[in-house]
């Protein structure tokens, strides 16, 4: 009797369990935080970032999935941020995290509570709370910007920074979706902002286009240039997710998901 379907399918059920998920985001709480009191990070962007939502009263905290981990950490300013977080389980990880950093959550993403979470997204930003998002997550494609960003920005008119960082020998996970960059403790490392963007009210969808495919450009170039400044291997974008799958003849396949999730 083959047992291992039967092994990995309770591993399954036990880590989707809630006490579970909270402490395995416990525990990325305490790694990050670690990581980030250990580390010696140069940090670009933030003052500049602090300005101009003291200026805008709010803004939008943009960042890559595989690049979330550590930014909670570099958070001091005592202006309330709020992060969209998935309601899939690494969702409640993320929470979890977060919460460490006291950082409260928004629950949703483009596929579940889609508008409830859009609109206290906008009402939020709308009160002077600094939003992060995570906008290519938690599905992917890695690394593409989701219009929403643009969006929210052009509805509210607050700034939007892009954040991303990288540190010497830290351990890329190739094989997962978005690429996770886990830092090592007491390595050198540097956080990097991308341009403020402002959103005009009346720019039109062709305009909004282009303003998206930028800011993805600049963020990407960014995180690809701290990588190679620390000897990290290119991470590049993805159009889709590699889902492993078995048809009849036991051959593997795969299948490409669209860029629908917003929540971390």
């Amino acid at each position: 009797m083959n047992l291992k379907p039967t092994i990995k399918h309770l591993r399954q059920k036990i880590v989707k369990q809630p006490a579970v998920l909270d402490i395995l985001g416990a525990l990325a709480y305490a790694y990050a935080w670690l990581a980030g009191k250990t580390g010696k990070f140069k940090m670009q962007g933030i003052e500049e970032f602090e300005k101009l939502i003291a200026e805008h009263d709010g803004g939008i905290f943009v960042a890559w999935h595989g690049r979330a981990l550590l930014l909670p950490y570099f958070w001091r300013n005592p202006r309330p941020m709020k992060a969209l977080v998935s309601p899939h389980n690494d969702g409640r990880i993320i929470a979890r995290l977060l919460k460490g950093f006291h950082i409260a959550s928004i629950d949703g993403s483009s596929d579940r509570h889609a508008l409830p979470a859009a609109l206290d997204i906008v009402r939020e930003l709308e009160q002077g709370t600094v939003v992060a998002l995570i906008p290519d997550g938690p599905r992917g494609p890695r690394m593409r910007l989701n219009k929403s960003v643009i969006y929210f920005a052009q509805k509210t008119g607050k700034p939007v920074m892009g954040f991303t960082y990288s540190s010497r020998g830290a351990k890329v996970l190739q094989k997962s979706w978005d690429a996770m960059l886990l830092p090592k403790l007491f390595a050198e490392g540097e956080m990097a902002a991308t341009k403020p963007l402002l959103v005009p009210k009346e720019a039109t969808e062709e305009k909004l286009e282009e303003l998206r495919k930028n800011f993805e450009d600049e963020l990407n170039a960014l995180t690809i240039a701290l990588d190679r400044k620390f000897g990290l291997p290119e991470i590049l974008p993805a159009d889709g997710i590699k889902i492993k799958r078995t048809d009849s003849n036991n051959k593997a396949g795969a299948a490409t998901t669209d860029n629908n999730d917003k929540g971390a």
